[in-house]
């Protein structure tokens, strides 16, 4: 588990104050916010009754230890992981995950979990190990999706991968330059793909486990995309099969 945290930003905040599964336990506004800004986040943590204080812009800085997010924070004791088997057991028939495998830059876990919950997937699933855990700065990135999507931290990945293809889900590594084509992929009513770092790729352990690869097709001369922007290509591909599947 991660430990005590800042949320900042307006909306990442306000995010955090709707979720169902994460709590914050105080907010903290700078009077640099816009008036009726703060007058909403104090609304809402009145509702939520929880101490809400406004300070000077650097007494701000100085508590939060952030320049960035418009003068709008909220502490969180740690982060709420959902767990494996009550995240499996609560799964509807037509399911879509992540699993990353070497992800360790913020921006990227961010932008990631964004994609996730802008096309529906069902949540993201990251190892213990040698990845970057849900932080402030992931938060931020993930404008708020972080507070909504399950966002899962298990010990062993490759382990994961066979509990998941036993819960009937296929499972895909997303490759550079092997695999299906993913504008001619046909996904499983419970597909997950894999995604690696950008160094790397999915390392061979979690490979060898999946039941295939997939690739993104692109220009003569090249050969790789941001984990992140793959992310969003791949989560738009795989939720706009499904929509058009149900049609």
């Amino acid at each position: 588990m991660s430990s005590s945290m800042w949320v900042t930003g307006k909306h990442p905040v306000g995010e955090l104050l709707a979720s169902k599964d994460q709590r914050a336990r105080k907010v903290l506004l700078s009077d640099a916010a816009p008036r009726d800004t703060r007058a909403a986040i104090e609304r809402r943590a009145r509702e939520l009754a929880l101490p809400c204080l406004t300070c000077p812009r650097e007494e701000w800085e100085r508590r939060t230890g952030e320049r960035e997010g418009g003068g709008i924070a909220a502490e969180i004791a740690e982060f709420r992981y959902a767990e494996l088997e009550d995240w499996i057991s609560g799964l509807p028939g037509e399911a879509r995950a992540f699993l990353l495998d070497g992800v360790t830059d913020p921006h990227n876990l961010g932008a990631i979990l964004r994609s996730a919950r802008a096309f529906a997937f069902d949540g993201v699933i990251l190892p213990a190990d040698r990845s970057c855990p849900v932080t402030g700065a992931v938060f931020r990135a993930s404008a708020g999706a972080a507070a909504h999507l399950p966002v899962l931290q298990v010990r062993n990945l490759a382990r994961s991968i066979e509990r998941l293809q036993e819960a009937g889900f296929w499972l895909y590594a997303a490759e550079g330059e092997e695999g299906t084509e993913l504008s001619s992929f046909r996904p499983a009513r419970r597909t997950a793909v894999v995604l690696g770092s950008e160094e790397k790729g999915v390392r061979r352990l979690a490979r060898e486990r999946c039941d295939g690869a997939l690739r993104i097709g692109m220009a003569p001369g090249v050969d790789s995309l941001n984990v992140s922007v793959a992310a969003g290509i791949i989560a738009f591909s795989l939720r706009k099969t499904l929509t058009l599947d149900d049609k």
